[in-house]
């Protein structure tokens, strides 16, 4: 497309514009601010180490999970596969009692009153 309108960086990807805001680390040389405003605008560049910006979530898990849980990795399958890991401990837990995983509790959000 740029090539077409004959404009380059009219048309951006988003790799592109996280890889100039700094989402992926300082690159190796400076990009220029005329780049750079043709490519993110007025967007904010990040100077910081990226992965500072990202919100804890370890505690967030193990309180979404607690009702499944029964090992300290079960926190680590959830994380990186949630709606595979759920399903895997509900049918764990259906196992474990001798029931049909459909009468498990399906919401994870209802297991516990608050």
């Amino acid at each position: 497309v740029n090539v077409l309108t004959g404009e380059p960086y009219k048309m951006v990807i988003k790799e592109v514009k996280n890889y100039v805001k700094g989402l992926y680390g300082r690159p190796p040389k400076e990009i220029s601010s005329e780049i750079r405003k043709k490519i993110i605008g007025n967007e904010e560049v990040i100077t910081c180490r990226p992965a500072d910006l990202l919100e804890p979530e370890l505690e967030k898990h193990f309180k979404e999970i607690s009702y499944y849980m029964e090992k300290e990795e079960d926190v680590l399958t959830y994380a990186l596969f949630p709606n595979v890991a759920m399903n895997f401990f509900k049918d764990r837990q259906a196992g474990k009692y001798k029931i049909e995983s459909e009468l498990l509790i399906k919401d994870k959000f209802d297991i516990h009153p608050a």
